[in-house]
């Protein structure tokens, strides 16, 4: 049972156990290691799914692929997700589980005169994660100089190697490619500053809204507890507890 279940279990338990949970290789937001499903998101919604009672079951697949199961196929939820104004409708929300801050990367020694979107339309090529928030939101904007990555984890040293002219990254996806490549923190700078990222637990839109109930719950208590903040410093974001008050909460 459930551990936030009574004896008389509340409406949409059961239905909220039986959701399929869908999410993407994609360090250090979730990804897999020779010892399970690690990374930010994916410790805060295991902490979740415990409490839900939920078996613990999630599958890994490519972003677009998982974004598309989850756009058309009931009772299915996706993380990490960013929740922005083009997404609104398509989901329903659980979170924020965490906030990063999105900016346009490029290598120092490029000395691209790069300092604001206008800009950024003048360069070749910006890698953006193929299906990925930014990069709906910066076609929509007419930006025609986008290249699709498949393989998001190897962006920063296809940037290095000079393959694109800017990367669209979190500072936490960024500064985690970077140790990976060993370069210094100098080797590469913010350009463009996109925003504040929060990103969700999104569920199908056709997820009755019962279901989402004991998620929205089990939430309140990992940030509650101060686990989620735990986590959070773990993989580098800082104490968001005060960030996030108040965001969870019916929305």
């Amino acid at each position: 049972m459930s551990a936030l279940a009574t004896q008389q279990e509340p409406s949409g338990f059961a239905a909220a156990r039986n959701v399929k949970v869908y999410t993407e290789d994609f360090a250090p937001f979730n990804y897999i290691t020779p010892d399970g499903l690690s990374g930010a998101g994916a410790e805060i919604v295991r902490a979740m799914a415990v409490l839900v009672g939920h078996p613990l079951r999630f599958e890994v697949l490519p972003w677009k692929r998982a974004l598309h199961i989850v756009k058309s196929e009931p009772n299915t939820a996706l993380f990490s997700t960013v929740r922005t104004p083009e997404r609104e409708n398509e989901f329903k929300w659980v979170g924020p589980i965490f906030i990063t801050r999105g900016w346009l990367y490029q290598m120092a020694n490029r000395n691209l005169d790069v300092t604001g979107l206008a800009d950024a339309r003048t360069v070749k090529s910006i890698g953006v994660q193929a299906g990925g928030a930014a990069e709906r939101s910066l076609r929509e904007m007419g930006f025609d100089n986008l290249e699709s990555l498949y393989v998001p984890g190897n962006a920063l040293r296809m940037l290095a190697e000079g393959r694109i002219d800017l990367w669209e990254a979190s500072d936490i996806v960024m500064n985690f490619q970077r140790e990976m490549l060993g370069l210094e923190k100098a080797a590469v700078v913010p350009t463009v500053e996109l925003g504040e990222y929060e990103m969700y637990l999104a569920f199908s839109k056709n997820t009755p809204d019962t279901t989402l109930v004991p998620w929205r719950k089990a939430l309140e208590i990992v940030q509650g507890s101060g686990m989620a903040a735990v986590i959070a410093r773990k993989y580098g974001l800082g104490d968001q507890s005060m960030s996030i008050t108040g965001r969870s909460a019916g929305r």
